[in-house]
């Protein structure tokens, strides 16, 4: 696996973050040991996680899909390995003395973001779709990623970033996406929300502060103001 290949497949996985744990992640990565991550890494539960990580170099998958098990490895503060819990050495999970992996709390958790990976792959990880890609389910089967963010924004939203049952480039998708929505005027017609069936036009002169709302908010489309004025 190159660099590229492996930056491409670190951002896919880290888009379902924080809806997985570190056994979904080993799966993900096509079993690739070891592999280093970070738990809640955007500090929404507590700054005291930014600055730590861990190795993880074994997975004893069991339960239900074997998405759940036993997972073994180091722990690292501020870039070396350190003592967990420091200033608590008798909960302490893991020492930086320790020449064994050590089982790692919380592993079955969510909230665990993929850092690195180090070792080489064993299996065939997840399939990080690109933009020429088609679609192997659904609605719009068949069709390439580029087709249906053209026709079906939403869904596209939705299949990414929502759900997460598509891996991608999500920074390729949105600039895409944003190179290609359409730019609608007076003339074109709501295809949803309150104003669902009634012209952009008729809009504008009955409530111009929903347009403009949603010209702020809503990323479908462009608004051609130039033509309303």
């Amino acid at each position: 696996m190159t660099e590229e290949e492996k930056k491409t497949l670190v951002d896919a996985v880290n888009c379902k973050y924080p809806h997985q744990n570190l056994t979904e992640i080993y799966y993900n990565i096509g079993r690739a040991l070891p592999f280093t991550a970070q738990r809640f890494p955007d500090g929404r539960v507590s700054d005291w996680y930014r600055n730590q990580y861990v190795e993880v170099v074994r997975v004893e998958p069991h339960g239900r899909g074997g998405k759940f098990g036993n997972v073994f490895g180091f722990y690292y503060r501020n870039g070396e390995r350190a003592d967990a819990y420091e200033n608590d050495p008798e909960h302490s999970w893991c020492t930086k003395n320790d020449t064994e992996p050590q089982p790692i709390p919380c592993c079955g958790c969510g909230s665990w973001m993929l850092l690195d990976i180090i070792g080489e792959k064993t299996t065939e990880s997840v399939k990080v779709l690109g933009l020429d890609d088609k679609i192997g389910f659904g609605k719009y089967k068949d069709m390439t990623l580029k087709e249906v963010i053209i026709k079906d924004w939403q869904y596209v939203k939705w299949a990414i970033i929502d759900s997460q049952h598509l891996y991608t480039d999500v920074d390729k998708v949105l600039e895409y996406h944003m190179e290609n929505r359409p730019t609608l005027g007076p003339n074109d017609i709501m295809s949803f929300g309150k104003y669902k069936g009634k012209s952009i036009e008729e809009v504008y002169k009955t409530d111009r502060q929903y347009l403009i709302w949603l010209s702020q908010n809503n990323d479908s489309f462009n608004l051609d103001w130039e033509k309303f004025k």
